[in-house]
């Protein structure tokens, strides 16, 4: 059985995209409000930050990682944008101070991980802590913070270009630049080859540390582009959001699309067929208004067997286990 389940008839990229076209099929039959204009600009919209957020995940996945504090640093570098706007400084200086802060956590990241060897689930579990409540002692005074009445140029990035929504265009234009690195750069085939074998790779002379470094370097960074896309659509930063399921939904798109935990898989095609399942399954359930609680479930439910069948099809091999997150 197994030996049938490894030919791949299909991708899994192409099994998790025909199985969102079938659920969007179903739900345009079953709910009225689904298929309209209005609601596909809604879904749009609200996969668009969960998207980037999903590209910035996938290399560190590749390399057998895990970044728990991407919406951490998505809403302590938004903040930070958002704290040196109300103290009236220029909106660009108040972008490059936001991008150097998210830079330097994801720097921080990795550091921790490579050169104390600290399993990454808890260098991350842990910085998301530090880094939000160092944000709170000094210079953060509530948890929700406010865009001044008359300062809300980023507000522009919230409205529509030609009927397209502006996010979603930010969310492609990430998509494209992900999809360049990592097929077609060198440091992007060294991620791959890190995490299939992060040993081999250091014989053949790849720099390690320079592999982990722009893993974690590109998820902050696009935690940074996520956090500003979100101010721009609710003129405020709620801090809050660090607690919320988030950071979950993320790791759902990019594993239910094709990455995986045991490393060297994953793309920019496993984010998009994450995301088209995963934005067609909480738009209707929205719909239906089913409660938070109840979502939890299911969607904890779709990741446990997505992970049960990867493990399956993907067993941890010793270089697999000895890295494990």
């Amino acid at each position: 059985m197994k030996s049938l389940l490894r030919t791949h008839i299909i991708s899994q990229e192409t099994a998790v995209l025909l199985a969102a076209l079938l659920l969007a099929l179903l739900f345009a039959m079953t709910l009225d409000a689904f298929a309209t204009w209005g609601n596909m600009m809604t879904l749009l919209r609200s996969v668009s930050v969960l998207g980037i957020l999903a590209l910035g995940m996938i290399p560190v996945v590749i390399v057998r990682g895990i970044d728990l504090s991407q919406v951490g640093i998505s809403m302590v570098s938004s903040a930070i944008v958002v704290k040196c706007i109300v103290l009236g400084f220029p909106l660009p200086l108040c972008l490059l101070v936001g991008l150097a802060l998210a830079l330097a956590m994801g720097a921080i990241n990795s550091l921790l991980v490579d050169r104390l060897q600290i399993p990454v689930l808890f260098v991350t579990l842990t910085t998301v802590f530090i880094f939000v409540g160092l944000a709170r002692i000094t210079v953060l005074p509530s948890m929700i913070i406010n865009l001044p009445p008359g300062k809300l140029e980023l507000t522009v990035l919230s409205m529509n270009w030609h009927g397209v929504p502006v996010p979603m265009l930010v969310f492609a234009a990430c998509a494209l630049f992900m999809h360049l690195f990592l097929a077609h750069t060198t440091p992007g085939r060294f991620l791959y080859a890190y995490g299939d074998n992060a040993e081999t790779a250091r014989l053949y002379g790849m720099p390690i540390r320079s592999i982990l470094f722009m893993a974690y370097m590109s998820s902050a960074l696009l935690a940074f582009v996520a956090g500003v896309l979100m101010v721009s659509g609710t003129a405020i930063v709620d801090l809050k959001t660090v607690s919320s399921t988030l950071i979950f939904d993320v790791i759902l798109v990019v594993i239910i699309g094709g990455a995986s935990f045991s490393g060297a898989r994953g793309s920019v095609a496993s984010v998009l067929a994450g995301l088209l399942l995963m934005g067609v399954l909480l738009n209707a359930m929205t719909i239906m208004d089913i409660n938070s609680q109840l979502q939890n479930m299911i969607k904890g439910a779709v990741l446990l067997a997505v992970l049960i069948v990867d493990k399956c099809l993907n067993p941890l091999d010793e270089e697999s286990a000895r890295q494990s997150i």
